[in-house]
């Protein structure tokens, strides 16, 4: 008796402790106030805030997206409350029980059923025609049959045949009057299908929830703070540059283009992009040991140059024979890019692209390693600076499949224009700016759409461009400034199997505006690395540029770069001349090949 009556006690403490705790239970879903947007994925922050009693309270925050990457959600609660546990749940959900969806739904059902009955009034109308066509060919082929019996009834067959064009062309207006309903009942059918996809987008079948457990030490209102990553979600940088070269300004406009399809809306939100690479993760991982042998080696398929042999091709220089890895390299870069952000969860990932990388390194040769380090600045300057633009706000954002634009910064420079022409590549000659960044952001590699005069010149991109750096950007074709390019003589003289060539080059370059145009002229001559070789005695009638950065890098390749001022209306006879020449001397037995 008394082992019943301590089973009923427990069986009632239970009970009590059960729906005290199911008192505690509260359902909430917050309100989205920051969201950091990264390349792939965005950190959204849901705000809430609750009046919650002294003790332990459980929370459910609903509505979360379908986008939603469950192992990232995290809690925080500001004042003497904390968190002492956050799960992710899904549960099914029957049916969608909005308000609004319900009314959209009767609204869908509606227009189907008049799209069935406009369907139903089109086989009516087909089946009228059929039985009047049939009727006539019955009445006309009876009226054969009294023509050869010598009987002829003419006004009744008139007759017959004025009302089959009467009743066509009824059954013709009729049929186009139900077929521009039909028509006009589809596109009502289409719109309220998109704003249902619209209404149920992130509401699906499966309602995802997050479970937390809140301790109060005293009855006060608490401010929690619950994130989670999303994915369908990314940002790009896009850029407008407008030109007006008579005020000698750029304005540059820095956009973002944003992808945001995680399945909720934004709405009045902090917005911010970011470069950097979400991560969660505690721990660091574990550098593993590697271990390497040598064997024979193992045929690749990735050279960049073979060698000839000499017997082949006779007089030919032999080419130095490397791979080109950098492709691969780039590739490993990313991918333990993207891996770094998971810690000690992506350890052995992390330790294969590692090993990957050194071994690049091991099995490289002495141009292929130079190549590598080459990427390996250009990842570092491109895709390895992390920087966060907050947006001025607040900001909203819905879910839709289509792009959205947002401004980052916009700013007006000073801008040095000047004219760019290189008659060897082409006959056009460039308008371009030299434009300092003097806003106060990191200007991101992105794509540009080109301005001049408020007219659409074309496309083009930026490099990654930092704080107070120049850059330089093309401003399309001027075609009032026209150069002519002429070889002028090539002269030979062999001696004791010596050859010296002798080339002489001239440059008339036209300038067809009222005004001065200050020109960069580039051309180039040959420049070489073979002791058999000489390129000597270079000679010019204008000075080349003084500017110490060309001298010290393209000079010694063999660029040639004049900065010119052409004064207006210098034409046919008045325009501006420069002569160039220089020799080679090689061997009579050889002859000069490009390296490729």
């Amino acid at each position: 008796m008394k082992c019943q009556i301590l089973v009923l006690l427990l069986s009632v403490f239970s009970f009590v402790q059960l729906s005290l705790a199911e008192g505690d239970v509260t359902e909430v879903a917050g309100s989205i106030s920051n969201v950091i947007v990264y390349r792939g994925q965005a950190m959204v922050t849901r705000t809430i805030e609750l009046e919650l009693p002294a003790g332990s309270s459980q929370i459910i925050v609903q509505k979360l997206p379908n986008a939603i990457v469950s192992e990232s959600i995290y809690a925080q609660v500001r004042g003497g409350a904390t968190v002492s546990s956050v799960r992710y749940r899904e549960r099914a959900v029957k049916e969608d029980t909005r308000e609004e969806v319900k009314q959209l739904d009767a609204e869908i059902q509606e227009v189907e059923t008049l799209l069935r009955h406009a369907d139903a009034r089109i086989r009516l109308i087909h089946s009228h025609i059929r039985a009047l066509n049939k009727l006539v060919d019955f009445t006309v082929d009876a009226e054969k049959s009294d023509l050869n019996r010598g009987v002829l009834q003419f006004e009744p067959l008139q007759q017959l045949i004025e009302f089959k064009e009467s009743k066509h062309s009824e059954h013709n207006e009729e049929f186009l009057k139900v077929d521009d309903e039909i028509v006009n009942l589809k596109r009502q059918l289409e719109l309220l299908q998109r704003k249902r996809e619209k209404l149920h987008a992130g509401r699906s079948k499966t309602e995802r929830e997050a479970v937390l457990l809140v301790n109060n030490p005293t009855a006060a209102k608490v401010f929690i703070e619950l994130s989670y990553l999303v994915n369908e979600a990314r940002w790009l940088p896009q850029y407008n540059l407008r030109a007006n070269p008579e005020q000698v300004i750029v304005t540059v406009e820095y956009n973002a283009v944003i992808h945001q399809a995680s399945g909720e809306d934004w709405t009045n939100v902090a917005l911010s992009l970011s470069t950097a690479q979400p991560t969660t993760a505690a721990a660091a991982p574990e550098l593993e040991p590697l271990e390497v042998r040598v064997g024979p080696p193992v045929p690749r398929s990735d050279v960049l140059y073979k060698q000839v042999p000499a017997q082949e091709h006779p007089g030919v220089q032999v080419q130095e024979k490397y791979r080109d890895l950098t492709g691969q390299f780039q590739q490993l870069q990313r991918s333990r890019s993207e891996m770094a952000r998971k810690g000690k969860a992506a350890q052995a990932e992390l330790n294969i692209a590692a090993a990957s990388n050194q071994m690049l390194e091991l099995m490289a040769d002495k141009k292929a390693v130079q190549l590598i380090q080459t990427a390996a600045k250009r990842f570092a300057r491109t895709e390895g600076v992390s920087v966060t633009y907050a947006l001025t706000g607040p900001i909203t954002m819905p879910s839709r499949s289509d792009q959205q634009l947002v401004n980052i910064a916009s700013f007006k420079s000073k801008a040095d224009f000047l004219m760019l022409a290189t008659p060897l590549l082409t006959d056009y000659v460039y308008l371009q700016a030299d434009i300092i960044n003097d806003s106060n952001v990191i200007m991101l590699a992105g794509p540009a759409s080109m301005y001049r005069d408020g007219e659409f010149i074309g496309k083009g991109a930026l490099e990654l461009v930092t704080i107070g750096e120049k850059f330089t950007a093309g401003f399309g074709v001027d075609s009032q400034i026209k150069i002519l390019r002429e070889f002028k003589d090539k002269k030979i003289e062999t001696f004791w199997g010596g050859r010296v060539e002798n080339y002489d080059y001239r440059l008339a370059i036209n300038n067809y505006k009222n005004t001065k145009v200050k020109l960069r002229l580039l051309e180039r001559i040959p420049y070489t690395e073979d002791e058999e070789l000489e390129i000597i005695n270079f000679k010019t009638d204008v000075a080349l540029s003084k500017d110490p950065e060309y001298l010290r890098t393209d000079r010694q390749k063999g660029i040639l770069t004049w900065d010119l001022t052409l004064e207006p209306n210098t034409t046919g006879p008045k325009a501006t001349i420069v002569t160039y020449s220089y020799t080679t001397k090689y061997g009579n037995d050889l002859q000069i090949h490009p390296v490729r």
